[in-house]
C-alpha cells in the first residue's frame, strides 16, 4: 500500500507536483506562524484567547496540507485516467 502511494508520488505530473509542493510549503509557513503565537502564548501571555489562536492556527495549517496533498492525488489520477 505505502510502495503504491510513493510510486504514485514519483510518478506525479510536474506541474500537479510544484503545485503540492508549494502548497506544503505555505502550510509549513503557517504552522510556524502557529508555532511563534503557541511559545508567544508559554512565555509571555496566559490569555486563552491566545492559545484557541495558536491552535486553531495549527489546525488550519494541516488541513491545508491534507487539502493540497489529496488534491495533487486526485488531479493526477483524473489526468491519467483522460489520458
Amino acid at each position: 500500500m505505502f510502495s503504491d502511494l510513493i510510486n504514485t508520488i514519483k510518478n506525479f505530473d510536474l506541474k500537479i507536483k510544484k503545485i503540492m509542493i508549494n502548497g506544503l510549503y505555505f502550510s509549513f509557513i503557517v504552522s510556524v506562524l502557529a508555532t511563534f503565537i503557541l511559545i508567544y502564548y508559554i512565555s509571555f501571555s496566559h490569555s486563552n484567547s491566545i492559545y484557541y489562536i495558536g491552535i486553531e492556527i495549527m489546525h488550519l495549517s494541516i488541513s491545508f496540507a491534507a487539502s493540497f496533498f489529496i488534491s495533487a492525488l486526485a488531479i493526477d489520477k483524473i489526468k491519467k485516467d483522460l489520458a
